[in-house]
């Protein structure tokens, strides 16, 4: 998924920086035209087809400096849709590409993709530190399921709020170790535009827009 608001930021960005530029090297122009035409002698006066040419460029360099703002306030405009656009993933659930986040409230909703031929798999959450917190068996079967986890430990201890990830190790038939995408089912409460690419904060934390995969509607 293209990242619209911060695409249009760095286009902006750019648009203004070669509009400061063009604007610097057209006043240098118009005072190097005008430095000419006072120092000019009288008897040799500057060719008219000369002066004729470097007005059309003095009119190129005036008409670039125009598109340019106009292209960066476009820009602007585009930027300030998409971010209102945004908006309308306040309170929307959304499935994230992701196997870490945030346990707040005691809880964090996983998914486990599990490939065709799994015979066995279990999933463990670790710390930040990489510390197996909690594990737990999975159905040996192929396709999606879900991983909802409480935070607490193996033992029962609750833990504090943090950053956790799954780790599902899967195995077919033969002892061969699968591959298992694992995601994260959260609500977003919050859309951050002031990084380099936009951010969707959730009850599991934040997370890039580019990572979201999936988005429902909450039921009621």
């Amino acid at each position: 998924m293209v990242d619209a608001v911060s695409s249009a930021s760095t286009l902006q960005s750019n648009a203004a920086q070669s509009s400061a530029t063009l604007t610097e090297n057209f006043d240098t122009f118009l005072t190097l035209l005008t430095a000419q035409l006072q120092n000019q002698d009288p008897l040799q006066p500057v060719d008219s087809t000369e002066f004729t040419n470097q007005l059309v460029q003095f009119s190129g360099v005036e008409q670039q400096i125009a598109t340019n703002d106009a292209l960066g306030d476009l820009i602007a405009i585009t930027a300030s849709s998409t971010a209102a656009s945004l908006s309308g993933y306040l309170g929307q659930n959304v499935v994230v590409d992701s196997a870490t986040a945030e346990l707040q409230s005691g809880q964090i909703n996983w998914k486990a993709i599990l490939p065709e031929g799994v015979e066995s798999a279990i999933a463990s959450v670790q710390s930040e530190t990489g510390q197996i917190v909690y594990s737990e068996t999975l159905s040996p079967r192929a396709g999606e399921q879900d991983f909802n986890w409480s935070g607490t430990t193996i033992g029962g201890r609750d833990l504090t709020d943090g950053t956790y990830s799954l780790v599902v190790r899967a195995e077919d038939a033969a002892g061969e170790v699968l591959t298992v995408p694992i995601q994260v089912a959260t609500t977003v409460n919050g859309v951050d535009l002031s990084g380099s690419t936009t951010s969707l904060s959730t009850t599991s934390g934040t997370f890039s827009f580019d990572k979201v995969l999936q988005l429902t509607q909450p039921t009621s």
